[in-house]
């Protein structure tokens, strides 16, 4: 085994060596269980494997605080079911201009071919989809909808590379439920769960996982070392204290006035919580077969991003305080080698109000440098990796008046409507001319200026847009008086959520960890503990759906080939 040096983050312990007794023995081990570790369970459970899911909290993860959007297309049965033509080739061509070289065209290609049989597989373990399709652009539908654009597809320059189809997949939930973009991924992890413990999986929930135990007799990852609650009443007690901060945290959005007092008041809790915890002990739990890694990406971790992602560090981070990168270096602690973690995911949605994408975002130079109508993963990664993390939204009266009309009805959901007013009547920057307005924002007024009247030729027809807008995607903003929106990664009152898109790196057809001197026997790394397809930009549902493939991935190898 070879373990180069690392930088520690998190407090996993070197590689440990086989204890004198186990407390518990099971073929598979999965540490994490969230959606790439609850499919792998399963999958796992299917394949006549034991199981013991060990979660650092109760389960659940990134998948269930999400909007609960599986990226799946190629003829799935929703879109057969809604009448929507669709092909695993174009869902392939599309991909690869979202993936570019960072994902190979045999994992793209696998992974597209097996799209289909994702959602068939999800279905007959008892999760439900719906079929009904909202056809236009937009960052999540209304609730009605459970199909639709998560992606780039319907801009121009995506239409010459593949056919659109809708290939977000919300998970089916009652409509007034779903009059929001979070907390909704139960939809998809709860099912697969019912299932999971229904076919024999074991779970050992609020353990944490701080050692991978090591072999060097047969070379190979055999267990781990955790720590974990005495008795279920401990377990209980640290689970409600930790339940009533996360509800005083969620009460209140952080980016308004008074969120410190609910802040304080779920620290207490947490402080509770945290001096149980310091009475936990060790437990090893060995594997005959493998461990599998499926404990998140590090975006809370904000010490490690800004080490390796530090274009991101200045995001809102999007997940679970689970997903702080110790599942990373449980793989590093054993030599597993790490790739992409520079790049991070940045969701500058803007859309709806559908107005606010007809105007043009600008850097501190004045100038346009992305399709405001493209995905806010795009637009995102575009501020973050070229403008230094800084950015406006520029608008006129006229598209002000129409965004605060389009927000009142239900066809936008209530943090879509309260961004967009919160924004407009205190976060704008207002003047009546664009040089004012330049002054008082710090952009250079005379590149504003004259970038704002090629926007209006582009909008009068007069040229065509270089970045790629159609006419109808366009604003005149001949006539002031103007605003200036902050959508900068750091902006107060405009968050930007980001995730982390690097990790372990693995073989594509099995799943295993690598390491310099090959694949790391008896360690396996799933979702965004691993390197997968949504290695480069994001998509709507894209990570689920791969936490869902490279679980069930290394499952089934090690079903094949016993874990090695």
């Amino acid at each position: 085994m070879v373990i180069k040096t690392y930088k520690k983050f998190t407090q996993i312990e070197p590689a440990g060596q086989v204890p004198e007794n186990w407390d518990y023995e099971t073929d598979t081990i999965i540490v994490g269980m969230g959606g790439a570790g609850i499919a792998a369970a399963l999958q796992a459970r299917q394949d006549g494997l034991s199981v013991i899911g060990v979660d650092r909290f109760s389960g659940g993860g990134a998948t269930q605080a999400s909007g609960g959007v599986v990226y799946a297309g190629g003829g799935t049965g929703p879109q057969n079911e809604a009448g929507v033509a669709d092909t695993v080739e174009d869902m392939y061509q599309y991909l690869k201009t979202e993936t570019g070289t960072r994902v190979s065209d045999k994992l793209l290609r696998n992974f597209c071919d097996q799209s289909p049989n994702i959602i068939s597989w999800l279905q007959e373990n008892g999760v439900r989809f719906g079929s009904t399709v909202w056809d236009g652009k937009t960052s999540y539908p209304p609730p009605e909808y459970f199909l639709y654009h998560s992606d780039n597809s319907l801009l121009e320059s995506a239409k010459q590379k593949a056919t659109p189809a809708p290939r977000g997949h919300r998970g089916f939930v009652p409509i007034e439920q779903g009059r929001k973009a979070i907390n909704l991924g139960g939809s998809i992890f709860n099912p697969l769960k019912a299932s999971a413990i229904k076919a024999g999986m074991k779970t050992l929930e609020c353990c944490e996982v701080r050692q991978l135990i090591f072999n060097p007799a047969k070379d190979q990852v055999i267990g781990i070392k955790a720590l974990n609650f005495k008795s279920d009443e401990m377990r209980q007690a640290y689970l409600a204290y930790r339940n009533r901060a996360q509800s005083l945290m969620s009460f209140w959005p952080p980016i308004l006035p008074g969120a410190k007092f609910f802040y304080m008041w779920a620290k207490y809790y947490l402080n509770k919580a945290a001096r149980l915890e310091s009475k936990r002990q060790y437990i090893y739990i060995r594997a005959e077969k493998a461990v599998i890694l499926a404990a998140g990406g590090f975006a809370f971790n904000s010490k490690m991003m800004q080490h390796y992602a530090p274009a991101y560090a200045k995001g809102f981070a999007l997940g679970t305080e689970a997903d702080n990168g110790a599942g990373i270096e449980l793989g590093q602690s054993v030599g597993g080698k790490v790739k992409n973690m520079e790049r991070a995911s940045a969701w500058r949605f803007i859309n709806p109000p559908i107005s606010f994408a007809r105007g043009l975002i600008v850097n501190r130079d004045g100038q346009r440098f992305v399709n405001e109508m493209a995905y806010g993963a795009t637009i995102g990664a575009e501020i973050a990796e070229a403008q230094n993390g800084q950015a406006w939204l520029i608008l006129n009266k006229a598209l002000v008046r129409d965004a605060l009309k389009s927000v009142r009805g239900k066809q936008v959901l209530a943090f879509q409507r309260d961004l967009a007013r919160l924004n407009i009547w205190f976060g704008s920057t207002k003047a009546k001319t664009l040089t004012d307005l330049a002054a008082k924002t710090g952009i250079t007024a005379d590149k504003l200026t004259k970038q704002v009247a090629r926007y209006n030729e582009y909008a009068q027809g007069k040229t065509a847009d270089p970045l790629g807008k159609t006419q109808s995607d366009l604003a005149d903003l001949s006539a002031g008086p103007y605003y200036a929106i902050n959508v900068s990664l750091d902006a107060k009152l405009f968050p930007c959520p980001t995730l982390t898109l690097g990790g372990l790196a693995v073989d594509d057809e099995t799943g295993l960890v690598q390491g310099d001197g090959g694949d790391i026997k008896g360690l396996y790394a799933a979702g965004r503990n691993a390197v997968g397809i949504c290695a480069h930009n994001y998509v709507s549902g894209l990570s689920i759906a791969d936490g869902i493939f490279s679980g069930r991935r290394a499952a089934k190898h090690i079903s094949r080939h016993k874990g090695a």
